[in-house]
Formats: C-alpha cells, structure tokens, sequence
C-alpha cells in the first residue's frame, strides 16, 4: 500500500494531503473477464491449428526458421508511480492483473531476413482511497514498423524501429485526481534476441521510445522512457507448419513525464505473465527434411571437452560452448562431411549420416598439433677447410661441443633467426646468424682464423741536458703499464712495450721532468731524445 506525497525534493502545500492513501489495486471484474477472453482465444486457436493439421499434404516439411509467429499474452504487472503537481503531490503502488497484450512477427522478405511486427497491448489501472475507488481506466501500448533479423546458428538477433503509441497515467490534480491518461507518439527502437536450444528457447528483449510528441488536456507535454525483459519459450508439439509453444517472461518499464505548467510524473511497471505462442514455418510440397548433428568436440587425450572450437558443415557453422557441444541444424538428409579447428590442434574431421528430423550426436576427437621447432648442424672449420673438435657452440641458451670432424647438432629451436657462437683456444672467436626452419635440420659451417702471435714495439733513445748537452742518467715511467726504466750514465734507455698508446714521463734529480705521449704498433722500433732543463 502506497500513500499520497510529494517528492522530497519539491515543498508541500500546508495542511494535510487531501488523498492521504492512494493505491492501485486489483480490478477483479476487469480480471475475470480478460480470463475469459483468453482462454475462449486459445480454445479458437487449438480448433483452427486442428483445421490446419487435416489440410497440411503429408509431404510437406518445415524450414529451419518460422515464417510468422503470433503471441497472446496474459499477466500481472507491479505499478508504482508519483506525480507532482500544484496540489499536494501523490504517489501509489499495487498490483495489477489486467495485462493482456497481442503481438505478431512477420518474415517474408529476403528469404525471411526482412518483415514487419505488430504488438497491441490493453494495461487495467484503478486508483483506491481505503477500499474506495477514486478513478479508473485503461491503458494503451500499440507499436507497428519494419523488422530485420539475423541468423548466427542458434543465436538469432532481431531488430525493428517502427511508429509507437503510448498511453501513461495522468492523474490531473491530485487535489482530485482523475485518470485522463497522455498520449505519446514516438518512434520505437526495439531489439530482440533468442537462443534455440532445441525444444526450448531463451528470449531478451529492449525497447527506447523516441517522442515525437506527447499530447495531454493540459500545457504541452514531453516524455521519455525504456523497457527491458526476458523470458523462457517451451515448445509444446509440432503439427504440419504450426509450432504450439508456451512463454513465461518478466519485464521492466520506466516511463516519465512533465509539462511547462510543473506537472512531473513517474512510473516503473514490473510485468510478468505467460503466452500462448504459435510459429508457422513455410513448407514444400517435396524434397528432403531437414536433420541435425549435436556435435561434442574432446581433446584427444585427456578426453576433456573444448570450448570455442569452430565446427561446419557447408554453410553452417557454429561454435561449441563451454561444454565442448554445438548444434548444427538444417543439414539435408544424407552422408555429409566437415571440419572442426581450434588454436594449438591439428584440423579434424567431421563425418555423419543425418537423418530428417532427428539431431545425431556426434563426438570428434582433436589432436594437439606437433611443437614446431627445428635444428641446426653446425661445422667449426680451420682456413684449410679442415674440420676442427673442441670447438664450444652457443646457441640461444644450449651449449654443445664439436665432435671429430668439427660437427655439433641442436635441436629443439624455435622456427626464426638465432645467433651462433663458436670459441677454440687459439683462434679467434666466430659469431654467425643462422635461420632455424620448423622440422628440419639445417646447416651451418663457420670458419676460425688462428691469433697472431704479436712482437712487442721498442723504445729507445738519449736523455740529455739541455745546458751543454750532457747525458743525464734519467728515470723513466710508463704509467699505463706500471713499466719504470733507467738511462745509462751515457744517457741511453731502451725498453720494450706492447703496441699502444702511452705516456712516458722523464725525471731526474735537478731538471724538471718532462711527459711525453707515444703511439707505437707491435713491432715497431720507435727513437725519441728527451732534453731535460735544469732546475
């Protein structure tokens, strides 16, 4: 039970609400009459699908998607609302029995891509003051426009954008209310999905009303609103074309409304109900039926089911769920044969015998694919074409040894380019880059240059004064080297040192000393004279 207010946000009026305990109850008359319309509507449908049954030739077979398919619809829905206005506001909540609505699919464009909906829809609504009724009425949703759908496997996604017409309540004062609903014409946005599963059917749905206008007794009106909702379709029997099923679903609306004079109102309606639901599928006079294959795909191995394994046959495809299962329907009659692939397995073979009207399991086994690596025959050589043992491999983080012969192999390598390295003491280290092919063993020769043996360059020279030209007997230090050396008492050094550059500094007691910088290469025999100032 719901009581009469005003929004928090909004100031109420002084005084005590004039509606106190406003509530939207059950209309019982209103009830046991749409029973009884729809149960005479069913007992109709029942006689003509028998009428039907007696006509259909006994050749003809069903396609695999319905042609046109027809809902009566019957349920109670959950309203609760608030409106706002210049008396004191109210608001209101109850349930609802009188939900009765009608809808119809048609496909007949584009091999049944292309169609059109239709849904006609009668909502009761009563507004009770403690057991007294204040007004009442009824409420009406009609919509019709152009559909498209598409069909991926089981999975099939619909969508319609087509000319709607709404009815929301409107209560005008609230000092008084009285139900004089608003209309609202608006283009519909609306989007179906539904997931066959064989016998059972798993259904969603969407709708967004753009308003084109939004017309009441009072100032200009707008209004905006949404619905979303699901339900779960079980097919009964199937006789000639006609498929006899029944639905259980649940939905959401949410509708608002407001006008230039302050007039705000809301509602949000939970439906619930079931349907009486009827799908005709085109025949043909001859030819095949149409069979299935439940398809399970295992590792081969372990025997585990894969999931996200694509599987075809033709043009049909699907793909296994986290059961390792996929259904393929609409195959002709007959020996028919496909492919099932995942990532990381070898390609496998579907092959079957479909029978009309019936889906035939079927359990493909998938082989992991071989690891794709390869390998490399590696030849260490000297410059006269002999082939050198010893010699240390590297390549990637493996470590062989050359053989008699100079040959080493390595296997297990990634499909690519790779380094190659190869040491002996004594020559001179070799690097090559190789390319590794998947499954084969490919060839690689390097060729090591023996070191060269170096001969140290020779220094020499005079030390001498630089007053009279007398020979000093002077210190002389290479500092890269820690090399210290010493002039005669003619003034004369000589040592030896490996090739480079060097700075040499020359000292001795009473001259300053001096530091040079000499480049010699191995071998060389370098002559430089130092002159030294005295102090």
């Amino acid at each position: 039970m719901g009581g009469a207010g005003v929004p928090e946000s909004y100031d109420c009026p002084e005084g005590p609400p004039i509606l106190p305990d406003i509530v939207n109850r059950v209309d019982l008359r209103s009830g046991v009459r749409a029973a009884a319309a729809f149960c005479w509507l069913v007992a109709s449908a029942a006689l003509a699908q028998d009428a039907a049954v007696s006509a259909a030739p006994g050749d003809e077979v069903l396609n695999p998607y319905d042609m046109f398919q027809a809902r009566l619809r019957y349920g109670v829905a959950v309203r609760s609302g608030a409106q706002t206005d210049q008396g004191p506001g109210l608001t209101y909540s109850g349930l609802t029995p009188n939900d009765l609505a009608l809808q119809g699919w048609g496909w007949f464009l584009l091999d049944g891509k292309l169609g059109g909906t239709l849904a006609l829809q009668r909502e009761g609504f009563a507004l009770y003051d403690r057991g007294t009724k204040v007004t009442s009425g009824g409420l009406l949703r009609f919509s019709l426009g152009p559909a498209g759908r598409l069909a991926l496997g089981p999975v099939r996604l619909e969508a319609s954008a087509g000319y709607a017409l709404q009815q929301l309540p409107f209560l005008g004062s609230s000092s008084a209310p009285s139900l004089a609903p608003v209309t609202r014409h608006a283009v519909l946005l609306a989007a179906r999905g539904i997931v066959d599963l064989g016998r059972v059917e798993l259904e969603a749905h969407a709708e967004v009303p753009i308003a084109l206008a939004t017309t009441a007794a009072t100032a200009a009106t707008s209004s905006s609103g949404f619905g979303v909702g699901g339900g779960i379709r079980v097919n009964l029997f199937d006789v000639g074309f006609l498929r006899w099923g029944v639905l259980a679903d649940v939905g959401y609306v949410s509708d608002t409304l407001s006008d230039s004079s302050g007039l705000k109102g809301s509602q949000s309606v939970v439906r619930a109900g079931g349907a009486v639901d009827l799908k005709w599928r085109e025949g043909h006079s001859s030819g095949p039926r149409f069979g299935g294959l439940l398809v399970e795909v295992v590792d081969a191995a372990s025997g585990a089911p894969l999931p996200g394994v694509e599987v075809g046959v033709g043009a049909r495809t699907a793909t296994t769920g986290a059961d390792g299962k996929a259904h393929l329907s609409g195959l002709d009659p007959g020996r028919v044969s496909g492919t099932a692939s995942a990532g990381g397995y070898l390609r496998g073979q579907l092959d079957a015998e479909v029978s009309a009207d019936e889906e035939l399991p079927l359990t493909v086994k998938l082989e992991r694919e071989p690891p794709r690596v390869g390998g490399l025959k590696l030849t260490a050589v000297g410059q006269d074409g002999k082939g050198l043992p010893g010699v240390a491999f590297e390549v990637a983080d493996q470590k062989v040894t050359s053989a008699e012969g100079g040959t080493a192999l390595v296997s297990g390598l990634p499909p690519g380019p790779v380094g190659v390295k190869a040491r002996l003491d004594g020559y001179q280290p070799a690097e090559e880059t190789a390319a590794v092919v998947a499954g084969k063993d490919s060839a690689v020769s390097l060729t090591l240059v023996p070191l060269k043996k170096s001969v140290p360059a020779t220094l020499t020279g005079i030390v001498r004064s630089t007053a009279g030209g007398a020979p000093v007997a002077a210190d002389l230090e290479v500092r890269e080297l820690r090399l210290k050396a010493k002039a005669s008492a003619q003034g004369s050094f000589s040592f030896q040192v490996p090739g480079g550059t060097y700075t040499v500094t020359i000292s001795a007691p009473g001259f300053l000393a001096q530091t040079k910088s000499v480049t010699v290469k191995d071998g060389d025999q370098a002559i430089f004279n130092v002159d030294l100032h005295p102090r």
